[in-house]
């Protein structure tokens, strides 16, 4: 059982990290879209930001699996999710892509919020320091980290729990271990009680890593430390 219960565990932490960070680099794109010079170019963000915002990550999750169902998953295609059959990482990978765009959306919003929160001015003392693009975007985003790495941290965590949707397809997550047990032995309670600390405790460690960023974040290394508080002025 035990060894069960930790496969099915680091299925779920491998299903979050990925999603996670997918999720992540494709909100910084669209909150970079939605700011924009280019008209063009802030509706088409904004369109695909309303759009992953409005629709049920349930849906995109279900979606997503039975489109991936009929295939047969590539061979070149890697299968990281322990678990989880090699016959089935297709839909594990759809699924994952599928828990990545329901975070996104709102992530963008984080974002692009917390850019917009430094006010006009301390945007353009940035530009004025005459930066590079990568050190100018480096010093904007530890500004911005006060208002936007709780906010972020929170949508994690739910995207978290947003996990358990994988166990409505052969994928290996928590949730999935949890139904089965129960199914199997009839004690729902204990196995309910065992899957809510699971949950509990990766929620925990989401929320504690993202308290450690924030002294980081607040007080920058001393090579920052100059560009931070011409910008701060």
């Amino acid at each position: 059982m035990v060894p069960q219960f930790v496969t099915q565990l680091l299925g779920t932490v491998i299903l979050w990290a990925l999603s996670g960070t997918l999720a992540l680099a494709v909100a910084l794109a669209l909150a970079a879209g939605s700011l924009s010079p280019r008209r063009a170019g802030r509706a088409g963000a904004k369109a695909v930001i309303a759009v992953t915002r409005g629709v049920p990550t349930s849906l995109l999750v279900v979606s997503a699996g039975i489109a991936a169902i009929p295939y047969r998953t590539p061979a070149w295609l890697p299968n990281p999710f322990p678990g989880t059959s090699s016959g089935l990482a297709l839909v594990a990978w759809a699924v994952t892509v599928a828990l990545a765009f329901g975070s996104t959306g709102h992530l963008a919003v984080i974002f692009r919020t917390g850019y917009e929160a430094l006010g006009t001015a301390r945007r353009e003392q940035a530009t004025a320091l005459g930066l590079g693009p990568l050190a100018r975007l480096h010093v904007l985003a530890r500004e911005c980290a006060a208002s936007t790495l709780a906010p972020t941290s929170a949508r994690l965590v739910h995207h978290l729990h947003n996990t358990a949707f994988a166990a409505l397809f052969p994928v290996a997550d928590l949730f999935g271990w949890v139904q089965q047990r129960a199914n199997e032995t009839f004690e729902v309670g204990r196995y309910a009680a065992v899957g809510v600390g699971g949950y509990v405790v990766l929620s925990f460690l989401v929320w504690a890593a993202s308290r450690g960023l924030e002294p980081r974040l607040a007080r920058p290394g001393q090579a920052h430390s100059s560009s931070r508080a011409a910008v701060a002025t």
